[in-house]
């Protein structure tokens, strides 16, 4: 794997990933073409099976929002909660198997969240920390024992908050009127990379876990936002509308060297969104939105040069992409209609394969390692 801490690797690294070079023969499978109406064009159940870990995802079937999860076969189905209030997935914690839920309760002035942990196929919820009128975008620090999360529990602006798994102590690592929003850990823990509107327009900045050394780290005239780290920590990938029309950005941490993606020109028409890293390498799936055409999902290695796509059968929106643990596969939702299913495909995009059969709608997968299922008579989410 290349030292992505190199000068001017990352710009090496975007050229490939607009094909600039790129080598046909690295890619590891074909970009995903049409696909005829031929079910030997999906996942065998075989395969299916073979695939390690689970799917939570957001179910509607009650006409509240609750959370199931599934095996990839689309077997195995288990409710993760039933209860009054709405719940949404939030990070899922260090190791996999368990994930932090965002609970919503109420509306208006009386509406409050919180944020439950969750055994990953099943198990009682336990609550973690305070209640707040607003809890969004939880990110954990390498082995669970953190968190960071926006809310706005404080004189009624969005700061950034940090969280102790143990204790349940909280203590806010920003103080500005303006708002602080979307914080993500890096993956070894040293930084927190994070949105502020404190300089009169959204751009990032980034800080260490404490709240200290605080510093801006994109200077445009628009805005940036939605940041994700790739697995290794040496790269971000961020949204801006500094070109015009909202596309995916990558830099180093610091910073430097940002570049678009993608290489198409920029049209106010298209925006893309929900960037995406693979746990291992330098793969990465956003989504692609078109006015009045349904959104795709895109994948590109910003090594090797692969450009894939996941296209499914007939007209449909694909959102949410997710990948496996290993990185094998990619979980999605595809919307036909007002009816959404969970899909999961091979990491080229080929062999879309539906998972979730109930109706629907079925939404935002997250995928979690497998754990045993509790002992008969355990109590369930409550």
């Amino acid at each position: 794997m290349p030292n992505l801490s190199r000068p001017l690797a990352l710009c090496a690294l975007v050229l490939a990933a607009a094909g600039c070079g790129a080598d046909a023969g690295a890619v590891p499978g074909q970009p995903a073409a049409l696909l005829p109406a031929d079910p030997a064009d999906t996942l065998s159940l075989a395969e299916r099976d073979s695939i390690a870990g689970r799917i939570a995802f957001i179910a509607e079937r009650d006409g509240n929002k609750e959370l199931y999860s599934v095996r990839p076969t689309g077997g195995g189905e288990r409710r993760l909660t039933q209860r009054a209030e709405q719940d949404f997935p939030g990070a899922v914690v260090p190791g996999g198997s368990e994930l932090l839920v965002i609970s919503l309760e109420g509306d208006g002035p009386s509406r409050v969240e919180r944020f439950w942990v969750a055994a990953g196929g099943s198990g009682p919820l336990r609550p973690l920390g305070p209640r707040g009128a607003l809890m969004r975008n939880p990110s954990w620090g390498p082995g669970g024992e953190w968190l960071v999360y926006e809310s706005n529990t404080r004189d009624g602006y969005r700061d950034i908050y940090r969280l102790d798994r143990a204790t349940g102590r909280v203590r806010p690592l920003t103080n500005d009127p303006e708002g602080n929003f979307r914080p993500v850990v890096s993956p070894r823990g040293d930084w927190v990379v994070f949105g502020s509107s404190r300089d009169s327009v959204s751009e990032l900045y980034r800080m260490r876990p404490d709240g200290s050394a605080q510093e801006r780290i994109t200077h445009t005239p628009r805005d940036e936002w939605g940041v994700r780290w790739s697995s290794d920590g040496g790269l971000l990938a961020f949204l801006s509308d500094r070109d015009g029309s909202d596309r995916v950005y990558l830099s180093y941490p610091d910073g430097r060297e940002a570049r678009r993606l993608s290489d198409e020109p920029v049209d106010p028409h298209v925006m893309e969104d929900d960037p995406a890293w693979a746990p291992r390498g330098f793969g990465i799936a956003w989504v692609r939105r078109t006015r009045n055409e349904p959104s795709r999902i895109l994948i590109r290695d910003v090594t090797n040069g692969f450009r894939g796509e996941v296209r499914a059968r007939g007209l449909g929106s694909l959102d949410d992409p997710a990948w496996s643990p290993d990185g094998r596969y990619l979980a999605f939702t595809l919307t036909r209609g007002d009816t959404a299913q969970v899909y999961v495909a091979r990491a080229d995009g080929t062999r879309p394969t539906r998972v979730t059969h109930a109706r629907g709608p079925n939404w935002v997968p997250v995928w979690l390692a497998e754990r045993p299922a509790p002992a008969a008579g355990a109590r369930t989410a409550r």
